[in-house]
C-alpha cells in the first residue's frame, strides 16, 4: 500500500502557524508581487474567490468580508515543508518516500503487513499537528493514482474520515471510481478530459469499461498504465530525485525598472542564485542565457525583448564568473528608453564538478574560486541567505512583497531558515 501526505491549504496553514488567530477566518497567499491567489482557506473559498485570481479584482470583496491577504513568505513555507516530510519519512525505511511536491509525499507501506495501517497514518496526521500545527489529509491505497482519489475523497469531507482514508476493498475502489469525473483523474488534463466526455466517459469508472486497445489509440501506453492503477494493479513505483537538468531564476518586478544599475542588479543577483544552485548539486554548467523584457499588457509604452546565450569555455560554477558573463550578455540585450517589467538568467549543460574537460587555450580560474565558494555556501547555510554575498547584490528580495505580517518579522529573527528546495511561481 503507498499513502500520499498532502497539507491542506498549506500556504495558508503555514500563516496560521504565524498567528492562530487566523483560523476559521477567510484567508488568501498572493503570488510573486501580489499579484494572483495562490492558496486559499475553505472559508475564502466558500466566498466564491477563485484559484489564481488577480488580487486587484477582488479587492472590494476581500474588504467587505475582511478577507487576510498576506504575501508568500517562500523561505517560511519551504522551512515547514522540510518539517513535514522529516516527521513523515520517518515512519518508513530510508528510501521509501518521494516528496512529489513542496506539500506532498508519498510513503511505500508495502512492509507493513503486520500492522493497522489506517491507525498508523492517524498516528502521522497527528504528530504533524501537534508539532508542526499543519492539517494534513492522508490517502491510503495500493496504487499512487488511487492515493490521489482516496485523498481527494478525505478533502471533500475532512471531519468524516478524520483526515485519512482507505481504498483497500474491490467495493471501496469501484464507489470511488464511479463517484470520480474522468477531469479530476491524476494525469488527465483538460483537454484530454473534453475527448474522453465525447467519447462517453464522464467517470473515472467509465474508463476502465473501455477496451484496451482504445485507451492506447486515445491515450497510448500512459493510458493503459493509468488504467491499471485504477485496477490496483501497481505501474508506478517511487521516483529517486536527480539532478536538474537546467536551471532558471526568471522574476517579474514589483514596479517596471527604467534605470540600467536596478535592472542589472537584479539580473547579476539572478546569475548568482544560479550559481548557488549549481553548486548545491555538485555541477557546473557550459551555457548562461539572460533575458530581459517589457509589460507586454501595457500597450502604451514601447515594447522590447531580448535574450543572449554564451557558452563558456570552461564549465563553471562559480557565482564570480558567472556574474562576469551575466554582465556581459546583459550589456549586450539592454536598451535604454524602456520600462522593464520581467528578467530572468537560466544556466544548462551541465557536467559532473569533478568531471570538468578544461579547455588547453583558456586559462581556468574554477578552482581558485572553489574555496571562497564553498565558505560563502557555508556561512549562508548557517546564518541565513544572502548574509554572505557578492558586491553587486543588494540583498533585497527578488520578490515585491507588501503584505508581510509582524508575526513573521519576529519569526524570521528567530529562526534561520534553509534555501527553498522547490521552485515557486
Amino acid at each position: 500500500m503507498y499513502a500520499l501526505v498532502d497539507c491542506n491549504n498549506f500556504f495558508v496553514s503555514c500563516e496560521r502557524t504565524l498567528n492562530p488567530e487566523l483560523n476559521n477566518k477567510p484567508v488568501v497567499v498572493l503570488s510573486n508581487n501580489d499579484g494572483c491567489v495562490v492558496s486559499r482557506s475553505k472559508e475564502a473559498k466558500d466566498l466564491g474567490i477563485p484559484m489564481a485570481a488577480p488580487a486587484f479584482k477582488y479587492k472590494e470583496l476581500f474588504k467587505k468580508h475582511d478577507v487576510q491577504c498576506f504575501s508568500a513568505k517562500f523561505e517560511l513555507y519551504n522551512f515547514k515543508s522540510q518539517r513535514v516530510i522529516e516527521i513523515s519519512k520517518a515512519y518508513v525505511d530510508k528510501t521509501d518516500f518521494e516528496v512529489y511536491s513542496i506539500d506532498e509525499l508519498f510513503l511505500d507501506l508495502k512492509s507493513f503487513k503486520y500492522i493497522n495501517i489506517y491507525d498508523y497514518c492517524i498516528d502521522i496526521k497527528n504528530e504533524i499537528y501537534d508539532k508542526e500545527k499543519i492539517p494534513v489529509s492522508i490517502g491510503i491505497a495500493p496504487t499512487k493514482t488511487l492515493c490521489k482519489v482516496a485523498n481527494r475523497i478525505v478533502k471533500k469531507d475532512p471531519e468524516r474520515f478524520n483526515g485519512v482514508f482507505a481504498l483497500d476493498t474491490p467495493e471501496k475502489i469501484e464507489k470511488a471510481l464511479k463517484w470520480l469525473n474522468i477531469g479530476d483523474v491524476w494525469g488527465i488534463g483538460r483537454r484530454l478530459a473534453v475527448k474522453m466526455q465525447d467519447n462517453g466517459v464522464f467517470k473515472a469508472w467509465d474508463l476502465l469499461q473501455k477496451p484496451e486497445m482504445w485507451v492506447r489509440k486515445i491515450m497510448g501506453i500512459h493510458g493503459v498504465r493509468m488504467v491499471n492503477e485504477l485496477k490496483g494493479i501497481r505501474q508506478l513505483e517511487l521516483d529517486v530525485p536527480s539532478p536538474k537538468k537546467s536551471i532558471a531564476v526568471t522574476r517579474s518586478f514589483m514596479e517596471m525598472l527604467t534605470t540600467k544599475e536596478e535592472v542589472r542588479e537584479r539580473v547579476e543577483t539572478f546569475g548568482m542564485y544560479c550559481s548557488e544552485r549549481l553548486r548545491k548539486q555538485n555541477t557546473c554548467c557550459k551555457m548562461v542565457t539572460v533575458f530581459v523584457q517589457t509589460n507586454r499588457f501595457r500597450k502604451d509604452l514601447p515594447e522590447y525583448r531580448k535574450a543572449m546565450t554564451q557558452i563558456l569555455p570552461n564549465p563553471t560554477n562559480s557565482s564570480i564568473l558567472i556574474g562576469r558573463v551575466v554582465n556581459e550578455l546583459f550589456e549586450a540585450i539592454y536598451k535604454e528608453g524602456f520600462h522593464y517589467k520581467r528578467a530572468g538568467v537560466f544556466v544548462n549543460d551541465f557536467v559532473p564538478e569533478d568531471q570538468r574537460q578544461i579547455s588547453f587555450f583558456e586559462e581556468d580560474t574554477q578552482n581558485q574560486h572553489l574555496p571562497v565558494m564553498k565558505a560563502m555556501d557555508a556561512m549562508n547555510k548557517k546564518f541565513g541567505k544572502d548574509k554572505v554575498r557578492l558586491g553587486s547584490m543588494s540583498g533585497q528580495n527578488t520578490f515585491g512583497r507588501a503584505k508581510l505580517s509582524p508575526e513573521y518579522e519576529a519569526f524570521l529573527k528567530n529562526n534561520t531558515l534553509p534555501e527553498a528546495n522547490f521552485r515557486f511561481h
